[in-house]
């Protein structure tokens, strides 16, 4: 299981949020031990770490952040784990990144756009003078309360983009941008591929596809010529056949690999599939 990041309603009385007009612009994070978990980061993001290191686990690689560096990351599901170093507690600043604001961004006449942004869903890169300021000051906010905090953060937002472009990695940020707001096939395609045992709805996967969900539904039944949640569950159910013939694994640990956090539902639509439950097909194999 995730745990969703932002989330959908902070507390008024959780300061490690700042927060103003219903929008959630940015947390502090403070531990004073190592953790790991898996994040669905709804969000694309900013992470400056201030203290320790943050590790970041990709299906192929482990990206590190540490207070000399800025990491941008896309919206989806990560293994993030908070390493401390000797006489310090981790910190580290998330600054939210709301796909209208890039919008913005990608209009503007200065913009950059490429044809074949990485595919990548992150970008990291070393913060020069004018970053590590930004941070600073940004990290004052949670000590100082503001009055007028959306529009003093709206502005944070678009001040640290414009920094991050008019420094010697404005064409990494500019592809990052660019990929974040794609909506071409090829992306819906991938984003199923890596979320289909992810225990995802409809609605997020619209959202990681920057799609509304009737254009989701919509491009789906074109690329895959079928509705969305047919698609996902015939996907499914084969894979847990297929764990189910070659593993020993629980059907509890099945139903949770396969992106089903009911395993009664599962059961149920995993017999309608295969005319048998998965003890019962189990059971047989044990037999034979």
């Amino acid at each position: 299981m995730f745990h969703r990041f932002p989330p959908i309603s902070v507390p008024a009385a959780d300061t490690s949020f700042l927060t103003g007009n219903g929008e959630i612009f940015a947390k502090l994070k403070q531990e004073s031990v190592a953790g790991k978990r898996t994040v669905f980061v709804t969000e694309h993001s900013l992470i400056f770490v201030t203290k320790g290191v943050k590790l970041l686990h990709l299906p192929e690689t482990t990206v590190e952040a540490g207070p000399d560096t800025v990491v941008l990351l896309k919206k989806g599901i990560y293994v993030m784990a908070e390493y401390i170093e000797e006489g310090l507690d981790f910190e580290a600043l998330m600054l939210f990144l709301p796909v209208k604001l890039l919008k913005s961004m990608a209009t503007e006449p200065f913009f950059q756009h490429s044809k074949s942004p990485s595919t990548a869903p992150y970008a990291v890169f070393e913060g020069n003078e004018l970053v590590q300021a930004f941070k600073a000051h940004l990290r004052l906010y949670f000590d100082k309360p503001v009055v007028y905090t959306s529009q003093l953060l709206a502005l944070k937002q678009r001040e640290i983009l414009l920094l991050l472009m008019n420094g010697e990695h404005r064409r990494e940020v500019a592809d990052f941008i660019t990929a974040a707001l794609s909506t071409g096939p090829e992306d819906l395609d991938e984003v199923m591929r890596n979320y289909l045992l992810q225990p995802v709805t409809l609605e997020d996967l619209a959202s990681l596809t920057n799609r509304s969900l009737a254009s989701f539904k919509r491009d789906f039944q074109r690329l895959y010529h079928m509705p969305p949640r047919q698609w996902i569950n015939e996907q499914r159910l084969q894979h847990a056949r297929l764990l189910l013939d070659n593993t020993r694994l629980p059907v509890g640990e099945i139903a949770t690999q396969c992106g089903y956090d009911n395993p009664s539902h599962f059961i149920r639509i995993f017999k309608k599939k295969f005319g048998h439950t998965p003890q019962a097909i189990r059971a047989e194999m044990t037999m034979d």
